[in-house]
């Protein structure tokens, strides 16, 4: 009686072992297959930018942002082949391709987002005039926000680490 318990135990426990192990090699493949996906588009972007910047028709500020971006596409595809972390908000960062060039209504929507995050700037500022350096990190920010809406409302070139940068707002608790 006892080695048949134990034995029903031993079965029971192999069977649980089983279930566990092919439950999480579904996941597993699912997750080696989305990264496969993520490798593709961070390659197919990198593709992008690299003709993107050698393209002499975009100018010298483009063709630097492309070359740029391209750079850190090949840098999370190289961390993702060595099983390094890599956020997704970097992942989402080296999938985008600027376009080669802003309609009047997307320059005026940016305009528009770097006006809201300018006044975030300056009331970040006078949140926290108690503190000079925090203070001071706001009032940097609204500058770089002013420099790119002044570039984007004079149909200046721009690049978009300009314009990604004036977006920023600080956070502070």
């Amino acid at each position: 009686m006892k080695n048949g318990a134990l034995r029903i135990t031993g079965i029971v426990l192999g069977v649980l072992i089983v279930a566990s192990i092919s439950a999480c090699a579904p996941a597993e493949n699912v997750s080696a297959a989305q990264t496969q996906q993520t490798l593709r588009r961070l390659q197919a972007a990198r593709e992008i930018d690299l003709s993107d910047a050698s393209d002499p028709a975009v100018g010298p500020v483009a063709s630097g942002d492309y070359s740029i971006r391209a750079e850190n596409a090949a840098q999370a595809i190289s961390d993702l082949e060595h099983g390094q972390y890599v956020s997704q908000s970097q992942i989402d960062d080296a999938q985008f391709v600027p376009p080669k060039s802003l309609s009047l209504e997307q320059r005026a929507r940016l305009v528009g987002e770097l006006k809201a995050a300018r006044a975030m700037d300056n009331r970040g500022w006078w949140d926290w005039t108690r503190d000079p350096i925090i203070a001071q990190d706001f009032s940097v920010q609204e500058i770089k926000a002013n420099r790119a809406i002044r570039d984007l409302e004079t149909s200046r070139q721009v690049s978009w680490l300009e314009i990604e940068e004036g977006l920023e707002i600080p956070e502070y608790p």
